[in-house]
């Protein structure tokens, strides 16, 4: 085996193995985390609704995304090749899913930011409403761009791949959607509002203007410092996984017109499937970033674990079991309520 076929072989391989491993590891992680923000702990934080958001369109990703790479760059079953619409259809739903997933962590980092500030204008933006409208807005927005690629995209037999056929709607694709929207625009803007995230939590305590219960206030504020530390771990991340990517798409519009031998074909091969294979941490590491970075969300994801676990009928004798202590304590209010309206009308009389 010469040494050009010994580097597509580990490039196959890491395909193989390395893919595998990142896509279980990202559909349990995707699955675990959307079970845990729609949990009733975190429904008053806003910033959840960004990374359940993020979760689902990572999962899609993940799907379409990783899984097909695994079985055209792994086992050569390239469906792509085959069917017009599946070609379409596939690169559409990627686009579209993967730009909503950094889009969402993206927000999410904004929201940390308005949710230390001072101004009651700003803070008025870290709202429930405020995130559902914005994330149906990325959703859409982003599915309205990528049109093109069911008009443009189709298999390429010369090349054996599935492209864009319009040089246009490619030099988009390459300078815009992969050059920004991927390769500098999430970790950039993650960084920058990391910052002044930091830099607010450092001028100020964190306090929340509302006629909420201090116990809640209390529990809100504890969920926005575990949130801010998540948000941390997950720019440097995107930092790893971004910019070796960033610099693959760099080099190889520098070197499109110059000719390469096999060997260096196979050399580029190599380090583009690593990068690719690292570019996947964004949609794959969620969970397991969020379990290292806080407390909270440890204990909810076994609590969730727990519950997934437990028979149905020890969980409807539980559901059983506080509605009937729920309804003794309203029976028992209601008691008490009659009676002390009854004293109070017999000492008005007298």
């Amino acid at each position: 085996m010469t040494t050009s076929e010994t580097l597509n072989y580990i490039s196959q391989q890491l395909n193989i193995y390395l893919g595998i491993a990142m896509f279980i590891l990202g559909i349990i992680g995707s699955l675990w985390n959307m079970l845990i923000f729609r949990h009733y702990y975190f429904r008053l934080s806003s910033c959840c609704i960004y990374m359940l958001a993020g979760s689902i369109a990572s999962l899609i990703q993940l799907i379409f995304g990783l899984l097909i790479r695994i079985l055209s760059e792994g086992f050569n079953i390239d469906l792509d090749l085959t069917n017009i619409a599946w070609c379409k259809i596939r690169n559409y739903v990627t686009y579209c899913a993967s730009l909503t997933a950094l889009s969402c962590f993206v927000w999410t980092s904004i929201d940390r930011y308005l949710s230390t500030c001072r101004q009651i204008k700003w803070r008025l933006l870290n709202s429930l409403f405020v995130a559902k409208q914005i994330c149906l807005l990325t959703i859409i927005l982003w599915m309205l761009i990528n049109i093109p690629t069911l008009v443009y995209m189709k298999p390429i037999h010369l090349i054996k791949t599935c492209t864009s056929s319009s040089i246009i709607w490619s030099n988009i694709l390459i300078y815009f959607i992969n050059l920004f929207c991927y390769g500098i625009f999430p970790w950039f803007f993650m960084s920058i509002f990391g910052v002044l995230t930091l830099r607010n939590l450092r001028h100020i305590h964190h306090q929340r203007i509302s006629p909420i219960s201090a116990a809640l206030t209390t529990r809100m504020t504890r969920i926005d410092h575990q949130l801010t530390s998540i948000l941390f771990s997950q720019i440097i991340i995107s930092m790893i996984s971004s910019i070796p990517y960033l610099i693959q798409i760099i080099y190889a519009n520098l070197t499109r017109s110059v000719v390469k031998d096999i060997y260096r074909q196979a050399q580029e091969n190599l380090y583009y499937q690593i990068v690719c294979l690292a570019f996947y941490l964004n949609y794959v590491s969620m969970f397991y970033v969020n379990y290292i970075s806080s407390t909270i969300f440890r204990r909810l994801s076994r609590k969730v674990l727990i519950n997934l676990f437990k028979k149905k009928e020890d969980v409807s004798k539980g559901i059983t079991l506080v509605n009937h202590q729920r309804n003794n304590k309203q029976s028992r209010h209601k008691k008490l309520k009659i009676f002390t309206t009854h004293f109070h009308r017999t000492t008005s009389i007298v």
